[in-house]
């Protein structure tokens, strides 16, 4: 596995016009970065010795499909659960589908493929090593998480061409078509994730397994703690805070296995740092870059959600408009992983462990309270009016073929393997 062209090409758009955030990371991050480091080693281990006991650990099965009413769907999430043109591009366009099933960790596991190209047979090693990097998740999330969340737990792929992009009038209001890629319920003994776009889907399925094996606070009573986010960002929101901390931890993993599967010697731990510095750094900077370019998109400018001015409420007021997480997705986890250190320190000192946030009130309220130290930093107001900036100069520019889907792609990470 590798970056996609996708991943690569914005990488090298970000370079080419010298658009690049950078901060130096501390020793303190360092040290939690090599405990995460470790896990993923671990994991990587537990995979090979896995491979050398049994060889293929799971069963494997590929279909043609025929007809639509051949492709898997959940059982729990009736159809109404995907988006209506989600749902007909699936049963128009899939044409192939792999099902594994396996029983690791306490937990019986089915993954399903639903794919768009023909011909699989001559692919099927690519969706092995697929399996293989969620597998080594799986490990590390089970370390972390509660045995009694997903006993039972079947991942529905479905591997949909349909890309996450702003629409072409801003008289539209940001939708689930536009923005989400999945969908999944809260510790659940028999469970369903379900991922319906091939775009960003490692990425994903980590944040959906937050919610799923109950690391978030997506259970809890979240109504103080959105009044708290609101009294920072005054914005029209249902806030759903606990998806801030779920994407900004799918960030984080998803850059850290990015770095760890791009090393040809594992233990190479110096190598791995550097890369994931890079790394973390191009989504520091694409973080904000999106930020603002929703924000543009809805005739708004940053400071406008939380200025005291009569000029920024009625703007926000009438111009802020959601019908999916926004705030939580793109600016609340950007100014998260702004400051990505100080968030790994939080979580090092108050949660019950790294990942799993611990369910108390008071720590529903210490998690904002970081936010508010972190939304009006220097490094977030130079870092938004920096992106803004860059946004204008490209809106200023030719239109070619790299700079149109930079200015209109929504995904949430730079990061992707594939």
């Amino acid at each position: 596995m590798r970056l996609t062209k996708n991943s690569k090409n914005l990488m090298l758009y970000l370079t080419k016009h010298k658009f690049f955030n950078h901060t130096t990371k501390s020793k303190k991050t360092d040290t939690i970065l090599i405990q995460l480091y470790n896990d993923i080693l671990e994991s990587y281990n537990f995979l090979v010795s896995l491979k050398q006991t049994k060889g293929n650990y799971y069963n494997v099965s590929t279909k043609k499909l025929i007809s639509s009413t051949q492709i898997v769907k959940p059982k729990i999430f009736n159809a109404n659960s995907f988006p209506e043109m989600v749902r007909t591009h699936i049963d128009e366009f899939s044409i192939y589908e792999i099902n594994y099933s396996f029983s690791l960790f306490d937990r019986n596991i089915k993954i399903f493929f639903t794919v768009e190209e023909d011909n699989i047979e001559l692919k099927i090693d690519t969706f092995n090593k697929y399996v293989d990097i969620i597998v080594m998740w799986l490990y590390i999330i089970n370390q972390y998480a509660s045995k009694q969340c997903a006993t039972h737990i079947s991942i529905y792929f479905y591997f949909t061409s349909l890309e996450k992009t702003l629409p072409n009038s801003n008289i539209l209001v940001l939708d689930e078509i536009h923005v989400n890629t999945a969908f999944t319920t809260t510790c659940p003994k028999d469970s369903e994730i379900v991922v319906f776009r091939k775009e960003e889907w490692f990425k994903v399925f980590l944040h959906e397994t937050f919610h799923n094996f109950g690391l978030d606070f997506s259970d809890m009573n979240n109504n103080d703690v959105s009044k708290c986010i609101l009294n920072i960002l005054k914005v029209k929101s249902d806030v759903n805070l606990y998806e801030s901390y779920t994407e900004i931890w799918a960030e984080i993993m998803n850059t850290l296995f990015c770095s760890f599967i791009s090393l040809k010697d594992k233990h190479n731990i110096d190598l791995f740092l550097s890369k994931f510095d890079l790394l973390i750094n191009f989504e520091r900077t694409y973080s904000l870059f999106q930020l603002v370019k929703i924000l543009d998109f809805m005739g708004l400018n940053y400071t406008d959600l939380y200025s005291n001015s009569q000029r920024s409420k009625i703007l926000r007021d009438n111009l802020y408009k959601e019908k999916t997480n926004i705030l939580s997705y793109f600016v609340v986890k950007t100014i998260l992983i702004n400051n990505y250190q100080s968030f790994l320190l939080w979580c090092h000192h108050n949660n019950t462990s790294l990942l799993q946030f611990k369910k108390t009130s008071l720590n529903q309220n210490e998690f904002c309270e970081l936010i508010k130290k972190n939304y009006k930093t220097q490094s977030m107001l130079d870092g938004v009016y920096n992106a803004d900036l860059f946004l204008n100069k490209m809106k200023r520019k030719n239109k070619d073929k790299n700079t149109k889907y930079f200015l209109s792609n929504l995904r949430m990470s730079i990061c992707e393997l594939g």
